[in-house]
């Protein structure tokens, strides 16, 4: 309604008017009041009729919300009580550690689902583990609710079988929803149940007065809240609620309406209540003076209502933002000292407000240079000015360093005294994750040692072509010995910590003015200044080996490896660091050459070595296609038939500067240029090709290098190369050496199951020679092994050879695994391998490696033989 009209109306029978002027006002306005009466009562009814249907509409959405939070705290409930882990941890025995300090039941349940309280019960209802408000917490559940519904509870559970449930309750006029489960193993069959009754896990949500206006507002009701006592709800007094049924009683819901009746009185009424006055208006022109001042009056008290909503609405928009902002907001007075500190500030801090009240600034920051700054710049400052001052250094109640940005302005208070207002700003993360950063750029995560950043700066700082007094800089290049088969044989965990063990022990044989870095993988560089023949360079080289050749102690083993290093030494071989480093690297790869476990000094000759590699190399990869190699067969002699089934393909180079080449001169090099692919194909091609044209019913043997079965593709290229040749797939035999099998246990066993699945069959080649043992002859599908020629040879002059052999054969044999004697070269050896019961033979007593063409004459004179026998006995 019009305040300036009504007041008009209220002051107008205070006026002196004459009686018919009166008469006339009184009964126009019993008329106009008559019939607006008639249309407000009418109006009035549909206002309530409005109302009557928006508040069955907000008794549903409640109902539907509420419905909604208990869905949301028993499926909560049900992911972590019916839980494997769960069960062990927290029914099985009360692990603590998992269920908080591992946060699998812990705060996160408060700052993430607002659960003021978590709790397990034992069987014996007795509280094992409890959570109240996201703090680890020994309250017990009956003394933290303060009211008994545990029997309920289990009532509840008996009749669900366990499975959450949930009830409503009130605890101190607040509504509570309980959600309880068993706790079981869910689908966790790996977790056998202990007998006895279970445990019980406890959710609570306390639904306080501001999370139920949020769930009300979460479906459009206003300032949903409760009543405590429960009551049929008076629809006279329009009291917008209804009773609620809880574990104790009733309780009533309400809230504010939505008052749509209200709204249609808001847009109507004050047009009918404008026609009614301005009627009376007419009437009331006498009082025209009253009411226009009555109407300024009223406009004045509107103006000031609305400035102080305005401050109002300011003031709280201000503390909305001082409460939820990241920063927390202070104000002091002339002195520093704190006056006012926002809410924030115990949040991010962890210092209580109180306790820094009437504390200077200063005493909170710790960091001198900060404090320095900000005691000149207030004592000098005038009202407005501005410090911002960068990652200062205060400490937290645990004592931890923290950070945090300051932004200071100097201000004049509203009782006119000068003071202090600002913003701090935590960067804590920020400058630790900077710190981190810059940590990780300088230093290997792995071992802690400084990485090749650092090494680059530490030979900047010594400027190699400025050395005087007889300076030195020796480079030492470290590469592990034997570290990739033990890596591969027992896991990088164990890699990782062998790695950590010896820079551990680089560090404590260099002296403090050297430094040590990990350059990568298992390459480790020391960088020792030094004096122009001291020879201490070689004295710590010869330390480094003693001290990485001792044993490294595992759990349940002890590893064994050891290292070769290359040194070369500034300003003697070079001023440029590139090439100091590249001088010692060349140093190692001699030291490697030489047979590992010992250190060298560079020398210009070592390069031209190197050199020499990259020629052979070239010339390796011109032989390839150039038809420079050829194929060798030796024959392998069965013991049981007495004839030669097997055909053993060897490769050779016929080199046109070096002569003919064996493998052992090549096939290094082929590995490590990547060029035995290339190479293997062509031999697998070409001896399956001479089997089909040549061989007959024989099979033919080749040799795999470890490096093919580590890419994908070999089962592959065998398939393409027998249906190429025409060579069926069982007349095909692959010799892998032992550590083929042990590089990738899992990827060879694949490998060969594949291909034995077609008749392909596989032999270990030198068995013996390597890292592995007769305990992993059960481990992989092999079809037999080749007793290295290491262990045949002896066998004419040593007894304890004999016994070795003999052993090695008996448990090859319990494996049913063929047996091939590699190195017969004495007729003594062949009968004594065939007493042994040895299943074949191989050496060049039986046969010598020869070319196709006189291994096709010797074949001939096989089949023409009675005996079958050996081919061509000891040839010279």
């Amino acid at each position: 309604m019009n305040k300036n009209v009504l007041n008009a109306v209220n002051t107008f029978p205070l006026a002196d008017s004459r009686g018919i002027v009166r008469r006339t006002l009184i009964a126009m306005i019993v008329m106009i009041s008559a019939i607006f009466v008639a249309v407000i009562v009418t109006l009035f009814s549909i206002a309530n009729t409005l109302n009557t249907q928006a508040d069955l509409q907000n008794k549903h959405l409640i109902l539907k919300a509420l419905h909604a939070r208990q869905e949301s705290i028993r499926s909560h409930l049900d992911d972590n009580a019916n839980w494997g882990e769960a069960y062990t941890n927290l029914h099985v025995r009360m692990n603590t550690n998992w269920a908080w300090v591992q946060q699998n039941l812990g705060s996160s349940l408060y700052t993430t689902f607002q659960l003021e309280g978590v709790f397990v019960l034992g069987p014996d209802d007795i509280t094992r583990y409890s959570v109240i408000s996201g703090h680890l917490s020994h309250t017990s559940f009956q003394n933290w609710l303060k009211v008994p519904v545990l029997p309920m509870l289990h009532q509840k559970l008996i009749e669900s079988g366990g499975k959450a449930i949930s009830q409503f309750t009130v605890v101190d006029n607040t509504l509570v929803l309980l959600a309880a489960a068993w706790i079981e193993t869910g689908s966790d069959n790996t977790i056998k149940p202990v007998p006895g009754p279970p445990s019980i896990m406890i959710f609570v949500d306390r639904l306080t007065p501001a999370k139920l206006r949020a769930m009300g507002q979460d479906y459009g009701v206003v300032n949903t809240h409760i009543h405590t006592h429960a009551r049929q709800v008076d629809s006279d007094k329009r009291e917008y609620g209804f009773p609620l049924h809880t574990g104790t009683g009733f309780i009533s819901i309400e809230w504010t309406s939505a008052n749509p009746g209200g709204a249609l009185l808001t847009w109507v009424l004050p047009s009918l209540v404008f026609l009614f006055f301005a009627t009376l208006f007419l009437t009331l022109a006498l009082m025209r003076h009253a009411m226009l001042r009555a109407r300024v009056n009223d406009e004045s008290t509107f103006l000031l209502e609305q400035g102080r909503l305005a401050l109002a609405a300011s003031e709280q928009r201000f503390r909305d933002v001082a409460e939820t902002t990241s920063d927390w907001i202070w104000e002091t007075d002339d002195k520093l000292c704190f006056s006012w500190i926002s809410g924030r500030f115990p949040v991010i801090t962890g210092c209580p407000q109180h306790e820094w009240i009437g504390r200077p600034l200063t005493a909170f920051l710790l960091d001198s240079h900060s404090i320095y700054r900000l005691t000149q710049w207030a004592s000098s400052t005038s009202v407005g000015s501005h410090l911002s001052l960068i990652q200062c250094l205060y400490f937290s109640p645990d004592n931890q360093p923290h950070f945090c940005n300051l932004v200071i302005k100097k201000v004049k208070k509203s009782d006119g005294r000068p003071g202090f207002r600002g913003t701090a700003n935590d960067v804590t993360q920020e400058v630790q994750t900077q710190a981190r950063m810059r940590y990780l750029s300088e230093h290997d995560e792995l071992t802690g040692l400084p990485n090749r950043v650092q090494m680059r700066q530490f030979l900047d700082s010594h400027s190699l072509n400025q050395l005087t007094n007889n300076q030195q800089i020796a480079v030492l290049t470290i590469d592990l010995d034997k570290f990739k088969p033990v890596n591969d044989l027992y896991g990088h965990s164990v890699g990782d910590k062998i790695l950590h063990d010896v820079s551990a022990r680089l560090r404590e044989c260099i002296p403090e003015n050297g430094l040590v870095t990990r350059y990568g993988g298992d390459e480790f560089i020391v960088i020792l200044p030094t004096v122009e023949g001291a020879h201490e360079p070689e004295r710590l080289s010869d330390a480094l080996l003693s001290r990485l050749t001792q044993a490294f102690h595992l759990e349940d083993t002890d590893v064994y490896i050891g290292a070769s290093i290359g040194i070369a030494i500034a300003p003697q071989h070079a001023t440029d660091a590139n090439d100091l480093l590249r001088y010692s690297d060349i140093a190692l790869y001699q030291a490697k050459h030489d047979g590992r476990n010992c250190w060298r000094l560079y020398h210009p000759a070592m390069e031209e070595q190197i050199v020499q590699r990259r020629e052979l190399e070239n010339e390796l990869r011109v032989a390839i296609h150039a038809n420079q190699l050829q194929l060798v067969y030796q024959p392998r002699y069965d013991v049981r038939t007495g004839k030669v089934t097997t055909i053993e393909a060897l490769i050779r180079w016929q080199h046109p500067r070096l002569g003919l080449l064996t493998p052992d001169q090549f096939i290094p090099l082929a590995e490590d240029t990547g060029l035995i692919f290339q190479m293997s194909d062509w031999v697998l091609t070409t001896a399956c090709q001479d089997a089909v044209e040549h061989f007959g019913s024989l099979s033919v043997a080749v040799n795999i290098s470890a490096i093919e079965f580590r890419v994908s593709g070999f089962v592959s290229r065998i398939h393409h190369v027998l249906t190429t040749s025409g060579l069926s797939p069982s007349q095909l035999e692959i010799e892998i050496s032992e550590n083929t099998a042990l590089s990738d246990p899992e990827r060879v066993t694949d490998i060969m199951l594949s291909l034995k699945s077609i008749g392909v069959r596989f032999l270990i080649d030198d068995f013996g020679a390597g890292y592995a043992s007769l305990s992993y002859l059960h481990a992989f599908p092999f079809d037999g092994i080749k007793l290295d020629k290491s262990f045949v040879i002896p066998t004419d002059t040593s007894e304890n050879a004999r016994r070795v052999v003999e052993n090695i054969v008996g448990l090859g044999k319990a494996f049913s695994l063929h047996i091939t004697a590699e190195g017969v070269e004495t007729k003594e050896q062949q009968t004594y391998f065939e007493s042994l019961d040895c299943d074949a033979l191989q050496g060049y007593f039986i046969g010598r490696p020869v070319s196709l063409g006189e291994l096709k004459q010797h074949l001939s004179r096989q089949t023409a033989s009675e005996g079958g026998g050996r081919l061509t006995g000891r040839q010279n």
